[in-house]
């Protein structure tokens, strides 16, 4: 009788041991995975976002006909830290409604309609980074060789140089603490035809990526 209980403890053990290493093979296969999949969320997320920024700016280019932020008195101003914490930044300014105390009636505060955003705040990104902002600022004169750090963006990806006309200002949208491969995975869904190579995908068409701050996406918005 002891007999026959060893032999079944043994099979017990045996299964148990087959079990285990089924478990064992599985979760090597499907947490990358699971992981993957978080992360295409979150990329999914943050285009979502950027996308809904985009038509936010261009909803206050439709109403005040600049894509300056407004200052006290209502006149467009270059505000180059795109922080929401700065009053007077772009940023700021499209989430204040219409009936805000900022919102005044001089100049070219009456064609303002806002808000134009929900929200917009530069220390929670949406699903991915640490800071986000939206600067306005002045670009790099057309033709000048597109640089990871520089404000001029290869819009067509032909050859490099930015398409950016000397005299105008453009609005782009600044994440900090984006990785090389989140902003690659970023890059296939924002400019999913241009680049040839990760290196180019870098730095053509309308996003491009700096190794500043953990990871720097620069992401061209508009330009007038």
């Amino acid at each position: 009788m002891m007999q026959k209980l060893r032999a079944r403890e043994g099979m017990t053990m045996i299964e148990m041991i087959g079990v285990l290493g089924v478990i064992a093979v599985l979760s090597a296969l499907l947490i990358p995975r699971v992981f993957d999949v978080i992360t295409d969320s979150k990329i999914d997320s943050l285009a979502t976002a950027t996308h809904t920024y985009a038509i936010g700016v261009t909803k206050y280019y439709a109403d005040v006909g600049t894509l300056l932020p407004l200052d006290a008195q209502g006149l467009p101003q270059v505000e180059g830290t795109g922080s929401s914490t700065v009053v007077t930044s772009l940023a700021s300014r499209l989430t204040l409604g219409s009936t805000d105390p900022l919102v005044l009636s001089t100049n070219l505060w009456p064609k303002f309609h806002g808000p134009y955003l929900d929200k917009f705040t530069s220390a929670l990104p949406p699903a991915i980074g640490t800071k986000m902002f939206l600067p306005t600022s002045v670009p790099v004169s057309l033709g000048t060789l597109v640089l990871s750090d520089n404000i001029g963006w290869d819009l067509k990806g032909d050859d490099g140089n930015s398409d950016i006309p000397t005299d105008a200002h453009v609005v782009f949208f600044k994440l900090e603490g984006i990785g090389e491969e989140d902003f690659l995975q970023l890059d296939q869904i924002v400019d999913p035809l241009i680049g040839m190579t990760d290196a180019e995908r870098k730095l053509r068409g309308r996003a491009k990526w700096a190794s500043a701050n953990d990871g720097t996406l620069l992401l061209y918005m508009a330009h007038r």
